[in-house]
């Protein structure tokens, strides 16, 4: 059988390497290529993850994420096609929901559970899209085009589904609303304790971690538009702070999001303050200390950057959104926001270890109740909230356009539903909290 590498590359000169091979203008840091035993690379496979992933970094959006994921599939897809000896030309339809069946009950490696639907229906949608490049492309195919396409989906406003479609024997998905855990009462505040001190505390202790939740919870921005906000940024809204008036909300423009479909968040005055003040003190300290250690260290533009206890390497760099998302998950495990569940034991390999009885040996793992996108599910309902009881016609709208969805469709299938079932529980406790926040009153 023959085996399947997937390898980043990290440098150019990895490319190079291979057989000899000269720089391809495609070929970029990054990128993961897909390679036989003999190091030869996978043309038709590579072709199909890096192709598209070119022609986003040329318009300027993002690539890597997505190339990245498809990469991977393809790498789960080609080693099946192996085990099972066979050759692209030759699978069809069949073939491919088998290998969307390993993920229904398969078990990840990383998380030692059973794998998620999202990620059966991902990986098994990239081997249709597979199949489909290889069609357009005239190569030779046993599996029909028509046998690829899903018809379903939304169309005119409603969700219309396909019965021949080939997802359909996939287990179906949680819903959107279900994978929603706003904080119900003023738990967020024991979170953002723990992530380090409010404002004006006179401790040396870093306010990194709480200042960026902060930020998320007050305008809903996503964890990766966090770490992408740049020092310039912030420094561009100071003439607009007001201390008279701590919840004036200023506008800021902001074009590296997901998708990058471009918008504007709202940050008060008071959050603005507090960002400034964090640039002009720690963050400096942190810069400065990354000049002493490091040769020929390269500020970056970024505003949110590793402190001053980070290693001499990344002494200075930006804040990643994972080191940003452990300090969230490991603030809630602390305090004991956290719940248990059952994760297979598995041997050296990655295959499950079962007892003399021969069932799985299953052990018990403490999880977060909640993630750092939590943050903007809760500043979609506050925002909900207020704008209903402040007498708003179309609060859903709001909502849509503060979270910057492409559709208010998005927003109507990731909340409404939830807010149906817990709207007086969440008018209780999150206006509560939405005072707090917003400090109106205070000063003005």
């Amino acid at each position: 059988m023959t085996s399947v590498r997937c390898i980043t590359v990290t440098e150019l000169s990895d490319w190079d390497c291979f057989n000899g091979r000269g720089t391809h203008p495609r070929i970029v840091p990054g990128i993961k290529i897909l390679l036989d035993s003999d190091f030869n690379p996978l043309s038709t496979m590579n072709e199909f993850t890096i192709r598209p992933a070119h022609r986003k970094r040329r318009a300027g959006k993002t690539w890597k994420n997505t190339q990245n994921a498809y990469a991977d599939d393809c790498y789960q897809y080609k080693t099946f096609l192996n085990a099972l000896d066979l050759d692209e030309p030759d699978v069809v339809l069949d073939d491919i929901k088998e290998f969307g069946a390993c993920f229904t009950e398969g078990i990840s490696i990383k998380t030692r559970r059973k794998f998620q639907p999202a990620t059966a229906y991902r990986r098994f949608g990239t081997a249709l899209r597979y199949h489909r490049y290889r069609i357009f492309k005239g190569l030779p195919s046993s599996v029909s085009l028509p046998e690829l396409i899903s018809h379903g989906g939304f169309r005119e406003g409603s969700l219309r589904a396909d019965p021949n479609s080939p997802y359909n024997e996939l287990p179906s998905d949680a819903d959107a609303a279900d994978k929603i855990h706003p904080f119900l009462d003023e738990s967020w505040k024991a979170v953002l304790d723990w992530l380090g001190p409010e404002a004006g505390d006179i401790s040396k202790c870093s306010r990194r971690d709480r200042l960026a939740s902060e930020t998320s919870l007050i305008t809903g921005m996503r964890i990766d538009e966090i770490c992408s906000l740049t020092e310039q940024q912030i420094r561009n809204l100071a003439r607009h702070v007001e201390p008279a008036r701590p919840s004036k909300l200023i506008p800021l423009w902001i074009t590296k999001t997901k998708g990058l479909k471009p918008g504007y968040v709202f940050l008060p005055s008071f959050l603005v303050k507090q960002l400034l003040e964090y640039i002009d003190g720690e963050r400096q300290a942190a810069i400065d200390r990354a000049y002493a250690v490091r040769v020929n260290f390269e500020p970056t533009p970024i505003l949110f950057v590793n402190d001053v206890k980070s290693t001499y390497a990344a002494a200075g760099n930006p804040l990643s959104p994972d080191t940003l998302s452990r300090a969230f998950s490991d603030a809630c495990l602390s305090i004991g926001f956290s719940h248990e569940i059952d994760c297979y034991v598995l041997d050296k390999l990655g295959a499950p270890l079962l007892s003399p009885s021969g069932k799985n040996i299953i052990e018990k793992r403490l999880v977060s109740d909640h993630t750092f996108h939590d943050l903007r599910h809760t500043f979609a309902m506050l925002t909900y909230i207020d704008s209903a009881a402040s007498g708003g016609q179309e609060p859903w709208k709001l909502v849509s356009a503060r979270l910057r969805h492409s559709s208010i469709l998005t927003t109507l299938r990731s909340y409404l539903r939830w807010l149906d079932r817990a709207e007086q529980e969440i008018s209780n406790a999150l206006m509560k909290t939405y005072r707090m926040i917003d400090n109106i009153g205070h000063g003005e």
